[in-house]
């Protein structure tokens, strides 16, 4: 399926609008006839291909006469197929003005013997699902088990942090009974409200050090730009993109675990405070809580390498200036304090 062949006969007039974009973003193209014969399926993927020469090449065939935006509204859709081909979100596709599976033929969807080529508009929606992905990459053995322990973690943060006074209630009792069988809360016997148990706050500790060390070892990959010129990467440049969440799936860690933590450190849940106790019952908020685990940003998977070599060695450098500069400023108050002889 060549979609850039100007020799071919058009037969498809083609609109793509993603969601989340404006409704005058809309990808238009005029392919050939081979298009239309197989499913929407290895259509999108001929469209928006995961190699770079061949996107430059769609980009470079775009009628930017007719539209001059083009070539950057087709760039708004690389990042979604990316996170689609790593299993990072599910694509609910619109044809014809009616929900399609993307088996589905093209011809399907197409006007019977239209006059001049055929037209067809699809609507992409992607779907993030970060506890339905943590199961299926087999961070977690169930949904179930995930969101026991999120809703146990986040009960102990709002009752830690918000000092909550918290009687038992059906959108808490099935985590604060969990926290219970481990010893980390307790349903006082004299006010009937819950508190946390000495194990419970070396628990809290142990989260916040593994949280730290998220901290220590991958913020400088919040800000991180590839120097295809250089042919490495840059950090902290203010123009580069959050490798975070890639990052830690590349390095053996789960991602949504992770998010969780920095999240919950980060104070994220804090302007949730006021309903927090009714949110902890409802499996579609961790989702969205949850969502910059699988939409993020990502980078070829060749350089990554070199991303996290790089990185590493750029945050020892920092941290090495930082200490210099400190012991610079011990050194100079020490220098101040000294008495003046008379």
């Amino acid at each position: 399926m060549n979609l850039s062949n100007p020799d071919a006969t058009p037969a498809l007039a083609l609109s793509v609008s993603l969601a989340g974009l404006p409704a005058d973003a809309v990808l238009q193209l005029t392919l050939p006839s081979d298009c239309a014969g197989p499913s929407l399926a290895q259509l999108l993927a001929a469209l928006f291909p995961p190699e770079e020469p061949a996107r430059q090449a769609i980009a470079d065939s775009l009628d930017t006469a007719a539209n001059p935006d083009l070539p950057d509204i087709y760039d708004c859709f690389l990042p979604v197929f990316d996170q689609y081909r790593w299993g990072l979100c599910q694509l609910n596709v619109t044809a014809a003005g009616r929900p399609a599976e993307l088996s589905d033929p093209v011809a399907a969807y197409l006007p019977i013997a239209p006059a001049g080529p055929a037209n067809l508009e699809l609507t992409l929606s992607p779907q993030y699902q970060p506890l339905d992905y943590a199961v299926a990459q087999g961070y977690a053995e169930s949904q179930d088990e995930l969101l026991a322990w999120l809703r146990e973690c986040t009960l102990l943060y709002f009752i830690d942090k918000h000092e909550y006074h918290l009687p038992a209630r059906p959108e808490t009792a099935n985590a604060a009974a969990g926290l219970g069988r481990q010893g980390l809360l307790n349903l006082s016997d004299e006010t009937g409200f819950y508190e946390i148990t000495p194990s419970g706050r070396r628990f809290i500790g142990r989260l916040l050090t593994e949280t730290e060390g998220y901290i220590d070892r991958f913020d400088v990959f919040k800000d991180t730009l590839w120097d295809e010129d250089l042919g490495r990467a840059e950090f902290d440049t203010g123009r580069g993109v959050d490798l975070r969440a890639q990052l830690f799936s590349t390095e053996g860690l789960d991602p949504v675990r992770t998010v969780f933590l920095l999240r919950l450190y980060d104070g994220t849940l804090d302007e949730f405070a006021a309903a927090g106790p009714a949110l902890i019952g409802d499996a579609d908020f961790f989702d969205r809580l949850l969502e910059p685990a699988v939409n993020c940003d990502l980078a070829p998977e060749e350089l990554l390498p070199a991303i996290l070599e790089e990185g590493y060695a750029y945050a020892e450098a920092q941290d090495a200036a930082q200490q210099e500069r400190r012991a610079q400023q011990s050194i100079a108050r020490q220098v101040r304090a000294i008495p003046e002889e008379k």
